[in-house]
């Protein structure tokens, strides 16, 4: 895959596992220049696979259906390209039994807080704190055999380590969704798993 073609992909994927997202966040997703990241997305756009829109103040981008379709044609090829199906499609396996639990823990955890009244949790049971810790645990594993095919999966084990390490003093960066949080990380883990395999939910 040629560099354009490969940062292409990094850009459509990053707006796609962002949802919407600036210039700035979509180039920060993978490490790339934010001004080569414009150009791409203004490409995007022209190309109608990308458009700019704002709320609230804040303007962003977002993926059209036939950018969900330019991006799923890419990681495709990339994935092909990689020889990595198998160990991709093992590691979704495996991801699967504990996707079951995460979710169920963040649903409980968010229904936990509505009933509360949005107050802030004051802690969380044993075995809900043992979902997360084994969940972490498991996917530094998947992590590994996951960038061993296609490196643009690093990062999401730091990432939850650093929500479980701010979840220690605010339980909510647990299942809350205005942060950098371990279940907007798991979700998005899973969006990249599904779209990289082109499967549904």
């Amino acid at each position: 895959m040629s560099p354009e073609r490969q940062s292409m992909l990094l850009t459509l994927h990053a707006v796609r596992l962002l949802g919407f997202g600036d210039t700035e966040s979509v180039a920060e997703r993978f490490g790339q220049d934010a001004h080569d990241v414009e150009r791409f997305l203004i490409n995007a756009g022209l190309r109608r696979w990308a458009m700019r829109s704002s709320f609230g103040g804040t303007g962003g981008w977002s993926l059209t259906v036939a950018g969900r379709t330019e991006n799923e044609r890419l990681l495709a090829d990339e994935l092909n390209r990689s020889g990595g199906r198998t160990a991709v499609t093992a590691a979704h396996a495996d991801f699967a039994p504990l996707n079951a639990d995460v979710v169920a823990a963040c649903s409980q955890l968010q229904l936990q807080r509505l009933s509360d009244g949005q107050r802030p949790l004051d802690g969380i049971d044993e075995h809900t704190r043992q979902t997360f810790t084994l969940a972490l645990a498991a996917l530094r594993d998947l992590e590994i055999r996951l960038t061993a095919v296609l490196p643009r999966f690093s990062g999401y084990a730091k990432r939850l380590e650093q929500a479980m390490t701010h979840a220690a003093a605010d339980p909510a960066w647990l299942a809350a969704t205005d942060r950098d949080s371990f279940h907007r990380i798991w979700f998005e883990l899973h969006e990249d798993l599904i779209a990289t395999l082109g499967i549904r939910r």
